[in-house]
């Protein structure tokens, strides 16, 4: 119950927060009031909204090649699932991806899956996703930058930034991933720790051991994946501009290419910034920000950014909660038919009990059979 609370609590702080940084924010980066911004999100028709979640849903299929490259043995349904679950508990709770990353090994668990394969799974796709958030940045908004557009220039900054850090994140994977020999210093430091303090988790063959094989498993599922993972992430991020450019066109906003790519670097920058649920606040303020700084009008530009955010974000926690539920009960049916079957056998054995305690009294030797009532042996 006290779980509970506090993260009933850290749910309505991060919300609150959230909700606080759009409600005063939007207005001020954009100079507009919301009755406009509202007037433009109720533009869109329902099939044009159906068309948008059908869009959304199609980004998260595409996505699940690069989940099921990184943990052999997971069905693409089950990677949506993963998916769906992890990122409706992240969305729910500031810097609450540690969240979700633990519900999604319970799923793993159930599933079957070890807590090293899962491990592996974890840290290969957050790595791609990574990647890719730094790269699809850089490139864009260099190309634009290049065309010369004044506007675009002024973007260039984050665009720099975020190949600086994909460098130094590669450069780093690459240290790791060639040599062990950091990871079993690493390991000895932590077996000397766990010998002092019995009360933390060893290993038995020790932590760098387990470290380096951790290491070339890893290496060994990225050699045979790596155009998976990554391509299942740039399908992703290729459907979620698609999305943008979907929702500004509903809204009225402008939707040429510099406008889409521009707001979607924006975007893909900040929402590594998950200080509130899903870096709800910071991230519509930015995108918000960049598309009137190029032009955009102001009311469209910030009901598109709301009504996109609507979908990869907001659409994610009823449909993870969905999905989270209906594991939950499937889990709790599988587990009342183990039980069943459990007392089916328990009742069985009972029942031959009384063979068994018959043929320990055979073995014993033979025992004078008892004579019938009328004097006569029953026949055979």
């Amino acid at each position: 119950m006290t779980r509970m609370w506090g993260a009933a609590a850290r749910w309505a702080a991060g919300a609150g927060a959230a909700t606080a940084v759009v409600a005063l924010a939007i207005p001020r980066v954009t100079g507009t009031s919301w009755q406009p911004v509202v007037d433009a999100l109720a533009r869109p028709s329902a099939l044009q909204l159906a068309l948008l979640a059908a869009l959304w849903l199609a980004g998260l299929w595409v996505h699940t090649p690069s989940l099921t490259a990184a943990l052999p043995g997971l069905t693409h349904r089950r990677a949506l699932v993963l998916n769906l679950s992890g990122s409706c508990v992240s969305n729910l709770l500031p810097l609450g991806g540690a969240a979700g990353t633990a519900l999604n090994w319970r799923m793993a668990q159930a599933w079957g899956f070890g807590s090293a394969a899962f491990g592996r799974w974890a840290l290969l796709t957050n790595l791609a996703d990574t990647s890719v958030k730094l790269l699809l940045p850089g490139v864009v908004l260099c190309w634009f930058a290049v065309s010369g557009d004044g506007a675009v220039a002024r973007l260039v900054g984050p665009a720099v930034l975020g190949v600086v850090l994909l460098a130094l994140l590669l450069t780093a994977v690459v240290l790791v991933g060639r040599d062990d020999r950091a990871l079993r210093r690493a390991g000895q430091l932590a077996d000397r720790l766990v010998a002092r303090h019995p009360r933390l988790p060893s290993a038995p063959d020790g932590w760098g051991e387990r470290a380096a094989r951790f290491r070339s498993e890893s290496a060994e599922l990225v050699r045979n994946g790596w155009g998976r993972m990554l391509g299942g992430k740039l399908l992703y991020a290729v459907f979620q501009a698609l999305l943008l450019w979907a929702c500004l066109a509903a809204v009225g906003a402008p939707s040429a290419p510099l406008l889409v790519a521009s707001a979607f670097v924006v975007e893909r920058l900040l929402s590594m910034l998950v200080i509130t649920p899903g870096a709800t606040g910071v991230v519509e303020v930015g995108m918000a920000a960049a598309l009137t700084a190029l032009g955009a009008p102001a009311a469209p530009a910030a009901g598109g950014v709301l009504l996109y955010r609507a979908f990869v974000i907001g659409m994610e926690v009823p449909a993870g909660g969905v999905v989270i539920l209906g594991w939950w009960i499937a889990g709790r049916r599988e587990r009342a038919t183990q039980q069943e079957h459990a007392g089916v056998r328990s009742v069985i054995g009972v029942h031959h009990a009384p063979v068994a305690v018959g043929a320990g009294r055979m073995m014993q030797g033979p025992t004078r059979p008892k004579e019938h009532p009328h004097g006569v042996h029953p026949s055979r």
